[in-house]
């Protein structure tokens, strides 16, 4: 499951406006707040990992890399032995999917599985991934949420008084997670503590966490073309420009790139957020000469015509399907693209395979850095005011959802039935027609789970990310938060789409590069000083300036 940042639908003004209005009860902008990792032990679930018997991964996995498994477990193990839904009443949630939507129930043999094992019937209201962020925005704004709700993290940060919202809308969990409170759902006390720690908003912890890979994403480029174009990965952005030329050539329905601007703010050494400063303060991305050099190489790309049309047009376009399609060769998206994209387009193309490019610097000989992850990328929301009883089943759905890589539970969740929706073949998955039509990420987004790379139905897949991952963790770059929770001021939180949209019109030619200076004295003014403040009030007191 392709995790973190490359989920972007971006939130509009209009939705930001309303969701103060519906959900602020004073009139003042939240101005952020910040909890160390040391506060939050109280609120969150202790630790108590579950082990599987037997269960040893081929490449060993560390502080920053995923265990590798190359080969499919003999024998899954029953995590839950009780079925989690005990009071008859159907459970409504939210998901996002980037793909086709499955059948609905009645009519989909995956759904009606995994209900019969849950005990009761989840019914998913299934919205386009691209565009999440609106939909959430408005249902927020209403107050009229389903039972759970997937949020993501790089939605939720761009919503003013998301965290008044959650406190409003969503249950505390703390009563029935807390210390060892959590051993009554031994799937979801197997998470790593920074996770949890990490859901909690406003001092109330509420969200169940989707543990994140520590890499938010990767270049990635369709190797089956470069190798027939006889050309090789990028080692610099400065090889973009020349790599641009050489693939695109739109009579025969070939561009380039779709969307890596985030992949070469990185590569030109911009800070994910926050950086220090020698002087002792802090600047924001958007303020550095590596953000304004990735928006002046992003300009030179798009005007010499070498990204999609697509892309060009819509900024949330699906970028998967046009790499699919052969008609676009390089983007970027979080690691669990690779086998997404695997599952989706191989069957229909044998000829289909996807690389991934090392970490490259700005220019050749450069050291290149990578961002850190927060601890976990996405959030599963219980509606406030259902009642003890009905909270607690809902956890418990969590919980059974949570199970990890090595159960039964995961096996059925990820993949679905064997002989019907897969096949094992060699000690590898093969999924059938039916599972491609049946089986869709939904099930998985009520919960998170420990990270595994296990999708040793492509075990050059699991061996090629894991050496990716050994050698993206030598340089992952320092962020000055980490291990502290902090919810962005909901000034700071408002500007970021319009900023970045201007920023993307640069791209396109609706607004000149030098006009980026004057966007960023906007963005200072607006509230970017403000957050600041904030922020290095934040870095003093837990020691980090």
């Amino acid at each position: 499951m392709a995790t973190n940042t490359t989920r972007r639908g971006f939130l509009g003004l209009v939705g930001a406006s309303v969701l103060v209005a519906g959900c602020a009860e004073k009139k003042q902008l939240s101005k952020g707040t910040a909890v160390a990792a040391d506060k939050l032990k109280s609120l969150v679930p202790t630790r108590i990992p579950f082990e599987i018997p037997g269960l040893k991964p081929e490449l060993a996995g560390s502080e920053f890399v995923a265990p590798g498994f190359l080969t499919r477990p003999a024998e899954m193990v029953q995590a839950v032995t009780t079925k989690p839904l005990t009071s008859g009443k159907e459970v409504t949630a939210m998901t996002p999917l980037w793909g086709t939507v499955p059948p609905g129930l009645g009519s989909n043999s995956y759904y009606d599985t995994v209900n019969e094992r849950l005990g009761g019937v989840v019914r998913f209201n299934i919205s386009d991934g691209n565009t999440y962020g609106q939909k959430l925005s408005t249902l927020l704004a209403s107050g009229d949420v389903p039972e759970m709700i997937c949020v993501p993290q790089w939605e939720l940060i761009k919503i003013a008084h998301f965290t008044e919202a959650a406190n409003k809308l969503f249950a505390d969990l703390a009563p029935f997670l807390a210390g060892d409170k959590a051993k009554e759902f031994p799937m979801l006390a197997n998470y790593d503590t920074a996770a949890w720690q990490y859901s909690v908003f406003g001092g109330v912890l509420q969200g169940i966490p989707w543990q994140n890979d520590p890499f938010p994403f990767a270049t990635f480029v369709r190797q089956d073309i470069l190798e027939e174009l006889g050309l090789e990965h990028p080692k610099s952005a400065d090889d973009l420009m020349e790599l641009g030329k050489a693939i695109t050539d739109p009579k025969k329905k070939r561009w380039a790139y779709g969307g890596i601007d985030q992949e070469v703010q990185r590569a030109m050494g911009a800070p994910r957020e926050w950086r220090k400063k020698s002087d002792g303060t802090l600047e924001y991305k958007y303020e550095t000469p590596e953000w304004a050099a990735h928006i002046e190489l992003l300009t030179k790309i798009f005007e010499a015509g070498y990204v999609h049309p697509d892309v060009v047009a819509n900024k949330d376009a699906d970028n998967k399907a046009i790499f699919g399609s052969g008609q676009m060769i390089i983007y970027k998206d979080g690691l669990g693209a690779w086998h997404e994209n695997l599952d989706r387009f191989l069957p229909d193309n044998p000829k289909f395979e996807q690389g991934i490019v090392a970490p490259y610097p700005a220019h050749a000989g450069g050291a290149p850095i990578v961002w850190r992850n927060e601890p976990a990328s996405m959030f599963a929301f219980i509606k406030k005011g259902l009642g003890d009883a009905r909270t607690r089943e809902l956890i418990a759905l969590a919980n059974w959802t949570s199970a990890p890589f090595g159960t039964q539970e995961y096996e059925l969740v990820f993949n679905g039935v064997e002989g019907k929706h897969y096949t094992v073949e060699n000690g590898t998955i093969k999924q059938t027609a039916l599972g491609r039509k049946e089986v869709a990420p939904t099930y998985m987004f009520l919960s998170g789970r420990p990270n595994a790379n296990a999708t040793s139905q492509y075990p050059e897949l699991v061996q090629s990310l894991y050496d990716w991952e050994v050698g993206a963790a030598k340089v992952l770059d320092n962020d000055p938060f980490v291990g502290i929770r902090v919810e962005t001021p909901s000034k700071m939180a408002g500007l970021v789409t319009p900023t970045e949209d201007k920023m993307q019109e640069i791209f396109r030619g609706k607004r000149p590069v030098s006009e980026w200076p004057k966007i960023v004295k906007e963005w200072q003014e607006q509230g970017g000083n403000e957050a600041r403040e904030f922020y290095m009030k934040v870095a003093r007191e837990n020691g980090r300036l």
